[in-house]
């Protein structure tokens, strides 16, 4: 009874906490100054600074702000900001984070002491009814052979059950093979993000490692997790003895990578905000190698989110930073939302191009009843699955061990280990590495077809439940030791011309978008493609990608339990389904309604964003070709390039494209192999199309596409011929080549030169402010400070977008930007102050003009409205950023004090006493999305409409003016008219009622005697004026009698004395 009631409380609190997302009592402060000027900040202000999260970003607390709370300190928080050494600060929320296993109220499958040697019964989190589960397809791949490796004997006493090891036959991981090369994980750390790690566990305490470990919720070293009668905080040490449980030590089990490190941060036990995931994401990034995590956001079926600003930042300082610069490594669980109809792209940790995301396979291949099916899964490791199949065995909670851990919590450990094996094999591999290994060895084979796996434009075979396939240890380590790091990462970005698309219920609206030219991406590896939509029902839609090669992705499906009207802003759909492809030609973005009437949804701006190489990662990687696929290019859009640090004015700029004829001759690379392993690999039948063919490149500018150009090209190359009928002939013995590249290769037919084009790629400003003007610079002026050009494999572009929390909701950050005011440089756009290189943000406009989205408006754009920023100065002021041009160079300064030199001219306006100025500084925000045009930021304050909707206003009293749907006016008229009559004849109708009853009253009063109202009232008044005529009367008569009787006594008294007196 009383553990009952300890779980009913539990849940209870679980439930009355999700509510709402509550303000908690700690901040993240950004001191630009130190560790000491924070500590400073924070004791004068009664905060106390629990460390730093990464590079000048505090973590505070205030003891008298209460722990939950509705509303925001405000008082605090002012306080903060109108401190001079703070730059920003935010009060943090806190976020509905989940685990991604099942905790059962009473587990069995734990035994109480590590050296039982007895396989427990499988848990109760897995004994689910069958109806539950997701219909799979039955077909598999048949004949496996099931011969486990029986030479490679352990003393742990589960080791012969840990099936996910040492099944062999390929039915496991393949890391025995590896272990026999010596891979163990020696030297490589690994940190499990979670509710905690019990460090003194006897499995493993010889691995642990306290520089990869904190405690975030209690703000110590010591990631012991905390007990209780149900142990709910049980699920970190497991993950931890998936990744390094010690080996042969005759305890428990045995982890894949038993020579690793590993450690353990316990960040679940508590309010989990954007700074908490932040530091945890962020702890000692130069020590840790692989960050591993089995939690995330609801798995529900009905929520969007993502990590906030600063687990974003975390992210993005990590695989840049971390690792000495070749980045740390996120290992990220897909979600358990597969009975919820749940899809991992809403996930934005699992959506993230930062992050391994990894699925489970159950010990049959099959695909999980808890598993979420989407695009950004890379690949899959085994872990539980229906009630008659066997889950992963690990260590447990207060010394002991278990055979019950399931979910998708089971498989991104075994993953983080996998890659553990691999860093051993080479400690030079970066995070996008490490990416392009799992997509080369991952095997589908011996994986159910219930995965609808499909072959995408390179010959990989490709899901959207299993990724790549199943990973595979050996083959990871043996590619990782002739590795050699990839090309730098290169990014483009498309947008389609903004062109608002109304989708009905039942119905599809297909875009296209030409991409004629993606400089510095030949080869891809992430595609995003982020989409702004409203939906009167969001769990309604659907939304596919294509790409040029023809695959065909999901990049959403419908979720029934999702209800929302937030609908998506901005949001990154991210696949990983292209790897390896061209990203020229036509892409075409699907989207379908299929909601019920009125359930409309409308698209108001999509834009793609391609990462990838310039050239092929390895040697033998396949070599894309523009598709032949047939599509009405009618319907294709030109898309706007998006360079880097600006915006265009909505207008597609004109690029003539390029095709590529023939196989690439491409350059000695790194990733080579010896020729004798081209042929051993193929008879290994992995599902990627190797190309053993090397030859030229002929690059053709046409203003009409065409495909059928020559392979010899006879004016500029005089052995082309040659090597063309080579590559002919060669071609014929390889049918599957033919079949993706047929264009190409029957491509022979020459033509003659009748013209030739320059192509010019750059700018229309300077990259830098001191770049030297081509109009003014000549031969022998100081061009300015040298600049300092590097590349690195693992850089990343400073444009991307920090933000991803809230970003699936309309808000006012994410709108796209339309024109802005004229001119390029800082001081002709009007801006006043403006961020540090290389982004060049404004972060203030001057006087009369309006900013929005970093650059500066004459008048605000369609979609936002005007409004006044009402802060002080004084706290701009001091926040002012500028640069000071020196002898050393270009210099970053913030204005403080007496030091800084002479403001310019905006600075000097902005500086200006609040008296001197007509208004206060006004910056664009967005309108509501259902408004064209607006007055403010709420529905009811449209001022137009667009074309398909009309304005509306719901009352007389006052003014607020909707924007309805053409559709629904005519129905919203017939409902008012309606409401009109039905009041009417209410009001008709409480009259009748109310003189019948007053009838009826009356009529029941007079039956019994009793008079209504006045009547009763008169006859009282009658009733007492007769009896006071009776009483009168009666008084009347007896006074008359009385003087009667005084008259005879007075008449008889005078005749006695006249008797006397006679």
């Amino acid at each position: 009874m009383a553990r009952s009631a300890v779980v009913s409380s539990a849940i209870l609190l679980l439930l009355v906490e999700s509510a709402c997302a509550h303000y908690t009592p700690t901040w993240a402060v950004h001191v630009p100054a130190g560790k000491e000027a924070a500590d400073a900040v924070a004791r004068d202000h009664g905060f106390i600074n629990l460390g730093e999260i990464f590079d000048n970003h505090y973590h505070f607390h205030h003891n008298s702000v209460a722990k939950r709370s509705i509303s925001a300190a405000h008082e605090h928080h002012n306080r903060l900001e109108g401190d001079s050494r703070v730059r920003w600060a935010k009060q943090q929320r806190a976020l509905s984070r989940k685990k991604r296993d099942f905790i059962p109220l009473h587990d069995f499958s734990s035994t109480a002491e590590t050296k039982t040697s007895d396989v427990p019964s499988p848990s109760s989190a897995t004994k689910r009814d069958a109806g539950s589960k997701r219909d799979l397809l039955q077909a598999r791949v048949k004949g496996r052979p099931r011969l486990a490796d029986s030479k490679f004997l352990l003393n742990d006493p589960k080791w012969p059950h840990m099936w996910y090891l040492n099944r062999g036959g390929g039915l496991d991981m393949n890391v025995i093979p590896a272990w026999r090369e010596g891979i163990t994980g020696r030297g490589v750390v690994v940190t499990i993000l979670d509710d905690g790690l019990e460090t003194d566990h006897p499995d493993l305490v010889a691995n642990y490692d306290p520089m990869a470990s904190y405690d975030v919720n209690s703000h110590d070293s010591n990631p012991q997790p905390r007990y209780d009668t149900i142990d709910s905080n049980r699920h970190g040490t497991r993950c931890a003895g998936e990744v390094a449980a010690t080996a042969n030590n005759s305890l428990c089990a045995v982890g894949v990578a038993f020579g690793a490190s590993v450690g353990g941060v316990r960040m679940l036990d508590g309010d989990v905000t954007d700074a908490v995931e932040a530091r945890s994401l962020s702890l000692n990034p130069q020590h840790v190698d692989i960050y591993s995590a089995s939690w995330g956001p609801d798995d529900d079926g009905k929520t969007v989110d993502g990590p906030g600003e600063l687990a974003t930042r975390a992210f993005i300082e990590g695989v840049t930073k971390g690792r000495n610069g070749k980045g740390s490594i996120f290992v990220w669980a897909s979600g358990n939302g597969g009975r919820e109809h749940d899809n991992c792209n809403c996930d934005g940790y699992t959506n993230s191009i930062w992050t391994l995301s990894i699925s489970s396979a159950t010990e049959r291949g099959e695909v999980p009843w808890y598993s979420e099916m989407c695009s950004s899964t890379l690949a899959a490791t085994y872990s539980s699955g229906a009630i008659n199949e066997k889950q992963v065995i690990t260590t447990d909670l207060r010394h002991s061990c278990t055979a019950g851990h399931t979910g998708t919590s089971a498989s991104a450990p075994l993953a983080a280990g996998i890659c553990a094996l691999a860093l051993q094999a080479n400690r030079d591999l970066t995070w996008r590495d490490m990416q392009h290994i799992v997509v080369r060895t991952a095997r589908p084979e011996r994986l159910s077809l219930g995965g609808e796996w499909r072959v995408n434009g390179v010959g990989r075979n490709v899901s959207h439940s299993f990724g790549y396939g199943l990973l595979d240890a050996a083959g990871m380590v043996r590619l990782a030791k002739t590795w050699r790091t990839v090309p730098p990462q290169r990014r483009c970005e498309l947008a389609a011309p903004r062109v608002q698309r109304t989708v009905p219920p039942r119905s599809t609206v297909t875009l296209q978008l030409d991409v004629a030219s993606c400089p510095g991406v030949n080869y891809l590896e992430h595609v995003q493609a982020r989409v702004t939509l409203s939906a009167f029902r969001r769990g309604d839609l659907r939304i596919t990608l294509s790409s040029p090669a023809g695959t065909n992705v999901t990049l959403l499906a419908p979720r029934a339990h999702d209800s929302s009207r937030s609908g998506f802003t901005s949001w990154p759909f991210m696949s990983v389904h292209m790897w390896g492809e061209s990203p020229l030609g036509i892409w075409q973005l699907e989207v379908s309604n299929e909601g019920r009437y009125l359930g409309r949804a409308t698209l108001q701006d999509w834009s793609l964003t391609l990462y990838g190489t310039s050239t092929p990662a390895a040697k033998n990687d396949p070599i894309p070709f523009r598709n032949p696929i047939t599509r009405n290019k009618s319907n294709a859009t030109r898309p706007v390039m998006v360079q880097a640090g600006r915006k265009n004015k909505g207008k597609a700029i004109s690029i003539v494209p390029t095709y590529t004829v023939g196989l690439v001759k491409r350059k000695k690379n790194k990733n080579s192999k010896n020729p004798n392993r081209n042929s051993q690999k193929s008879k290994q039948g992995r599902p990627a199309t190797r190309s053993p063919i090397e030859s030229t490149t002929r690059t053709t500018t046409s203003s009409t596409p065409d495909l059928s150009l020559n392979l010899r090209g006879d004016l500029t190359d005089p052995l082309a011929d040659a090597r063309g009928r080579k590559m002919s002939s060669l071609f014929e013995q390889y049918p599957k080549i033919q079949r993706i590249y047929p264009a190409p290769l029957r491509a022979n037919v020459a033509g003659p030169l009748t013209q030739w084009e320059l192509i010019f790629y750059g700018t229309e400003t300077p990259a830098q402010e001191y770049d030297a003007s081509s109009e003014t610079n000549s031969i022998g002026t100081n061009a300015g400070p040298p600049v300092t050009a590097w590349s690195r494999s693992n850089d990343i572009d400073d444009g991307i977008a920090l933000v991803w929390h809230d970003s699936h909701s309309v808000s006012d950050e994410n709108t796209p930007v339309p024109d802005a005011v004229s001119g390029q440089k800082h001081a002709s756009s009007g801006c006043a102050s403006y961020s540090a290189p290389p982004l060049h943000r404004c972060l203030e406009c001057a006087k009369g003009l309006h900013l929005y989205d970093g650059r500066c408006y004459k008048h605000c754009p369609a979609g936002t409205y005007a409004s006044e920023v009402l802060t002080e100065r004084s706290s701009r002021r001091r926040n002012l950023t500028y640069f000071f041009e020196s002898s050393t160079g270009a210099t970053v300064m913030k204005r403080q004090g007496t030091d800084a030199p002479k403001p310019s001219a905006f600075e000097a306006l902005d500086m200006e006493p609040i008296v001197n100025l007509e208004t206060s500084p006004s910056v664009c925000l967005p309108c509501h999305y259902t408004c064209a045009t607006c007055s403010g930021p709420h529905e009811n304050q449209c001022t137009s409409c667009s074309e398909d909707a009309q304005i509306y206003n719901l009352t007389d009293v006052e003014l607020k003016v909707y924007c309805y749907p053409n559709t629904i006016v005519p129905q919203l008229n017939n409902a008012n008219w309606h409401y009109r009559l039905n009041v009417a004849l209410s009001i008709v109708l409480f009259i009748i009622s109310f003189i019948s009853l007053y009838t009826l009253i009356a009529c029941i009063l007079r039956k019994y005697g009793y008079y209504c109202c006045g009547s009763y009232y008169n006859s009282n008044i009658n009733i007492a004026y007769d009896r006071l005529s009776n009483d009168d009367k009666n008084q009347s008569a007896i006074e008359i009698e009385d003087e009667i009787k005084k008259a005879l006594h007075d008449y008889t008294e005078s005749e006695s004395e006249d008797d006397l007196n006679l």
